[in-house]
């Protein structure tokens, strides 16, 4: 059985799969020949977001129903970001892994699994929230963000 031609996992496979780590990383890029000046990438120091300021939401697919998160302004978040990126550099974004602290031993607890052992096997961030951002220091006319994730 595939999807889009490709193959989909057992049942098995993804029980055994789904015991160990695993994470969701995406690849951002600017795609153009310019360097990224209007709406850079500004990415969230999970160190400085608490569980309570996400708000969660559903995205519903064709053949499944997804979450996401956004998250509320607080004062103590503190946001990073790469200015005038070029088509030659890259983001590597964390978009989930099993291990992080936040979410850990959800899966499990789900699927009746034990859950992972001690907190020495947990990571400080479960994802990064990432979102672009008008930055005051964009000259009028900058061009357009083209990128890819």
């Amino acid at each position: 059985d595939t999807w889009r031609g490709t193959p989909r996992l057992r049942t098995d496979q993804v029980e055994r799969l789904l015991k160990g780590r695993w994470l969701f990383v995406n690849v951002w890029r600017n795609v153009s020949a310019q360097p990224v000046q209007r709406a850079p990438l500004g990415l969230l120091d999970a160190r400085t977001c608490s569980p309570e300021d996400l708000v969660v939401f559903e995205i519903r697919y064709a053949d499944r129903v997804g979450e996401n998160y956004f998250a509320t302004h607080r004062p103590a978040h503190s946001w990073w970001y790469f200015p005038r990126l070029t088509r030659d550099e890259c983001l590597l974004i964390k978009c989930w892994d099993s291990r992080g602290k936040d979410f850990a031993g959800r899966i499990e607890e789900a699927r009746g699994w034990q859950a992972p052992g001690s907190s020495s096997h947990l990571v400080p961030a479960t994802f990064s929230l990432h979102t672009g951002f008008n930055d005051l220091a964009t000259p009028v006319n900058a061009p357009e963000r083209e990128s890819i994730e």
